[in-house]
């Protein structure tokens, strides 16, 4: 310690501790000054120039006070006061000054008082400030557009459905009451209606869930994902007991998130592996997680029909599909929503797999109580 302290006093000897210090108090990019009780600057850095305009001279002449955005001048005054009695340091306060130019500049104030003078150095942060707006205003912007297209969604959502259900209902009429006058043709013809109506109708319901996944409000607790995986798997099995299908849940996975959306997430995922995984004769459907970057991703994989990689990501677009109707049912939505209900957790998704091998999906749900 000592030879480390003798090296240092030699380096400084040539031009001297006071020189030394003189050096960078004119050369620092910050403002540095010293002021007194009777509110004038007594000591101020050559970086007032660059950072305001005014010279040393023209800086020191009037009270500090006159530089001050007169909305700022009593929150000014208070806080010196205060120092000034507490004598307290102060690690960050905003205020802003004029520039000789007569535009205002935000200035970051550290201060510390000793001896009834008032020792502090400011940082230029207007520039910093204005992103801050600009980014501020994007958010409003874009969360403004996305309210709009949603509500313009769900308006246009519901209006379709009444003459939806109107086409359905008197396509059914027509085959019950008019059947016999009406041709095989006649039949099909009024069949495929119906069922393009009804296609319509599940499209316009999955809009729907998925705006109101996106509006809703969260709310966190502890959920038992796999508890909740399995009532999920026992609902599918009630829809189709015909079907004998593997299913394996790994015992004690918990997350933090909204329960009914996280539910809406394992029956997207689930339900897409009961049905990709349907013309398997012997179907394989596992929920279980791992660990990846320190981080936990839960996964949902099956044996499936699987999908083209090169496509993947396709998967998660609304009306993405990258099997046909008359392969697989369903209307292109349900990844999608997972995708929205994963994002608003602050996690992220992410699918792997191959043609007539099966497909992984993969989600995390960052635990938000541990960055609070």
């Amino acid at each position: 310690m000592v030879s480390v302290a003798k090296d240092k006093a030699t380096k400084l000897a040539p031009f001297g501790v006071d020189d030394a210090l003189e050096r960078f108090f004119a050369l620092s990019l910050d403002l540095h000054v010293v002021a007194s009780a009777d509110g004038y600057f007594k000591l101020v850095s050559d970086s007032v120039t660059d950072m305001l305009g005014w010279s040393v001279a023209e800086f020191q002449a009037q009270p500090f006070i006159d530089f001050v955005h007169p909305d700022d001048h009593a929150a000014t005054l208070a806080e010196v006061e205060r120092q000034m009695k507490s004598g307290e340091k102060v690690l960050y306060f905003e205020n802003r000054y004029r520039h000789k130019d007569g535009s205002w500049h935000v200035l970051a104030w550290k201060s510390i008082p000793s001896d009834n003078l008032m020792y502090a150095t400011a940082r230029d942060v207007t520039v910093l400030k204005q992103h801050e707006r600009d980014i501020v205003d994007a958010k409003n912007i874009a969360e403004t557009a996305q309210r709009e297209l949603e509500s313009f969604s769900y308006s246009v959502a519901h209006d379709l459905r009444s003459p939806l259900r109107s086409i359905d209902g008197f396509s059914q009429a027509l085959l019950e009451d008019c059947a016999g006058q009406l041709s095989d043709a006649g039949k099909r013809f009024l069949g495929l209606i119906r069922e393009s109506a009804q296609h319509m109708a599940a499209l316009i319901d999955d809009i729907l869930k998925l705006s109101r996944v996106t509006r809703s409000e969260l709310a966190f607790e502890v959920v038992d994902v796999s508890a909740t995986a399995r009532a999920v798997c026992d609902r599918l099995r009630q829809s189709n007991l015909a079907r004998r299908v593997e299913v394996t849940v790994a015992d004690g996975l918990a997350a933090y998130g909204d329960m009914r959306l996280l539910t809406v997430v394992l029956e997207n995922l689930l339900g897409n592996a009961w049905k990709y995984s349907s013309k398997r004769p012997h179907a394989r459907i596992e929920l279980g997680a791992t660990t990846c970057d320190g981080e936990v991703e839960y996964f949902v994989r099956d044996n499936g029909a699987g999908f083209d990689a090169a496509y993947a990501g396709k998967l998660f677009g609304v009306f993405e599909r990258l099997h046909t109707a008359a392969e697989f049912e369903g209307t292109g939505v349900g990844l999608a929503t997972v995708l929205r209900i994963v994002q608003r957790h602050g996690g992220r998704v992410r699918a792997e797999g191959a043609v007539d091998a099966g497909a992984t999906f993969y989600f995390t749900l960052p635990d938000r109580r541990r960055s609070t």
